[in-house]
């Protein structure tokens, strides 16, 4: 279910992004988050798709960042 509800927080993201909203990187942080509990709650841990969903979760990080001081 974290999974989807990722895949959701996303999918705006992406979509605000396109029209150049700041928010679109709140989105995508929450999306990345939820992927990230998804990878660690399992029953089995699928470490690697964490890892890269932290590494995606800083990038959006760094871009809200960046788009504040742009501005």
């Amino acid at each position: 279910m974290l999974g989807w509800i990722g895949n959701v927080f996303i999918v705006v993201g992406l979509w605000k992004i396109g029209n150049r909203v700041r928010a679109a990187f709140l989105f995508s942080i929450v999306g990345e988050s939820a992927w990230t509990a998804n990878a660690l709650l399992r029953e089995a841990p699928d470490y690697a798709l964490a890892f890269i969903c932290c590494v995606f979760n800083i990038m959006a990080m760094r871009a809200w960042w960046k788009w504040g001081q742009a501005t």
